[in-house]
C-alpha cells in the first residue's frame, strides 16, 4: 500500500495539467530560439559534421538527440560548440520537472508570503497586501476592509503595485505617483487588480546602479541550483533599463550584462534582439562597473535557497539600496536559463546532474 501518496485520479489530473503547462513552456522556448536565430542571421551556423561530432555523442548516452538550432544560438558568442548547454525545450519537458516541484510553483512564490519565508532578508517595505480577496495592512499585518485599504494608499505619495503570483517579466507592474499628470483613481486601480496583489515602497537604489540608468530599478538576477547538498551559483546578470523606462527586463527593451565572479560587469550586454553592446545608450561602459555588495547577494542566496528545496533551480532578483544593503525583490521557481549571456546552466556539474536525472545515478556518488 502506498503511504502518503495522492490518489489515482488526483495523480492523473495533476500529471495532465503539468504536461500541458510544460508543453507550452517548451513551445515558447522553441519560438524564442528561432526568433533570436533569425535576428542573428542563423547564429553560430557550425557545420552539421561538427555538430554531429562535438554535441551528439555527449547526449547519446541519455537517449537524447538535441536540435542543432539550440547550439547555434547558445554558442554564437564564443564561436565553438559546447555540448553542455541545455536545450530550452528539454529543460522544460524533462529537467525542470525532475528538479523542481511544479505543484508548488504558484503558492510558494506568492510575494505576499516572502516576509514569512525569508524574514532574514531585507525586503521593500510592504504597504498593503491582498490575499484571496482579503486585505492586510502591510505595517501591522491586520485584516482590513477595502475602504481602509483605499485610505492607506491615498495617504502614500508613491508606491509600486503588482500581482503577487503572476507578474513575470514585469507584467502588470504599475508605479503610482500622487502628482502624476494622469490623475490615477486609487479605487479604480485597486479594483483593476482584483485579487492577489501587493503594494510596496519604491526603492532608491545604490548610486553605482542608478548612474547607469536612474529611471529603472536595475536588478541583479542570479540563477542558483541545489545539488549534492550545496547551493551552486549558475549565473548572474545585471538587468538594466534604457531610454527612461521604469523596467529593466530584456523583454521590455532592457539589457542583460553578465556579472563576473569578482562582481565586475562583463565587457558586453545583450538586448532583446540578441545584439551585444559594450556600453549603455546613456554612455556607461559596462566593464568599468563593479556591482556593489555582490558577494553579500550571493551569500544571501546560498542561505535562502535551502529554505525552499521544492525548487532545485531558482531565479533570484535583488537590488542594492543606497547604503549598500542587498534587498530581496522576488524569486522565480521556474526561471529562464541565462545561457545566451552566461554559458551552460550547470557548468562543470552538467554531467553529474544529467546522470542523476536520466541515468538514476545517486547525486552524491561522485561528490569530492
Amino acid at each position: 500500500m502506498a503511504i502518503n501518496q495522492a490518489g489515482k485520479w488526483e495523480k492523473i489530473c495533476r500529471n495532465i495539467y503539468q504536461k500541458v503547462d510544460l508543453f507550452f513552456e517548451a513551445r515558447k522556448a522553441r519560438k524564442s530560439c528561432r526568433r533570436q536565430l533569425s535576428a542573428l542571421k542563423g547564429g553560430y551556423r557550425g557545420s552539421n559534421a561538427l555538430f554531429r561530432s562535438q554535441v551528439l555523442p555527449f547526449w547519446e548516452r541519455y537517449g537524447i538527440k538535441p536540435k542543432k538550432m539550440w547550439y547555434d544560438l547558445y554558442c554564437y558568442k564564443d564561436g565553438r560548440y559546447d555540448p553542455r548547454y541545455i536545450p530550452g525545450d528539454l529543460y522544460w519537458k524533462k529537467i525542470y520537472p525532475s528538479l523542481n516541484n511544479p505543484g508548488f510553483r504558484r503558492a510558494y512564490t506568492d510575494k505576499c508570503f516572502y516576509s514569512q519565508l525569508f524574514p532574514y532578508l531585507k525586503q521593500p517595505r510592504t504597504i498593503l497586501k491582498n490575499i484571496n480577496n482579503c486585505f492586510f495592512d502591510g505595517r501591522s499585518g491586520k485584516a482590513i476592509s477595502f475602504q481602509q485599504a483605499k485610505s492607506i494608499l491615498e495617504s502614500v505619495e508613491r508606491f509600486v503595485i503588482k500581482p503577487s503570483i503572476y507578474s513575470g517579466e514585469g507584467a502588470d507592474i504599475f508605479f503610482y505617483e500622487k502628482n502624476d499628470a494622469r490623475d490615477i483613481d486609487i479605487e479604480s486601480l485597486m479594483k483593476s487588480y482584483r485579487s492577489n496583489f501587493i503594494v510596496q515602497e519604491v526603492l532608491t537604489q545604490h548610486k553605482v546602479l542608478a548612474s547607469i540608468h536612474p529611471e529603472s530599478l536595475n536588478t541583479i538576477r542570479v540563477i542558483s541550483f541545489l545539488f549534492q547538498g550545496e547551493v551552486h551559483i549558475s549565473s548572474s546578470i545585471l538587468r538594466i533599463g534604457v531610454e527612461g523606462s521604469r523596467f529593466d527586463n530584456v523583454s521590455k527593451g532592457g539589457l542583460a550584462c553578465p556579472i563576473l565572479p569578482d562582481g565586475r560587469l562583463g565587457k558586453e550586454a545583450v538586448n532583446g534582439k540578441s545584439q551585444w553592446v559594450t556600453s549603455h545608450p546613456g554612455g556607461t561602459v559596462f566593464s568599468e562597473v563593479i556591482v556593489p555588495s555582490y558577494e553579500r547577494v550571493l551569500n544571501a542566496i546560498r542561505r535562502a535557497h535551502k529554505d525552499v528545496p521544492h525548487f532545485r533551480i531558482i531565479g533570484w532578483d535583488f537590488s542594492i539600496d543606497e547604503g549598500g544593503e542587498p534587498v530581496f525583490i522576488e524569486y522565480n521557481g521556474a526561471p529562464g536559463l541565462n545561457q545566451v549571456s552566461c554559458g551552460p546552466l550547470f557548468g562543470d556539474l552538467t554531467e553529474p546532474v544529467l546522470n542523476m536525472i536520466f541515468l538514476n545515478e545517486n547525486e552524491f556518488s561522485n561528490r569530492n
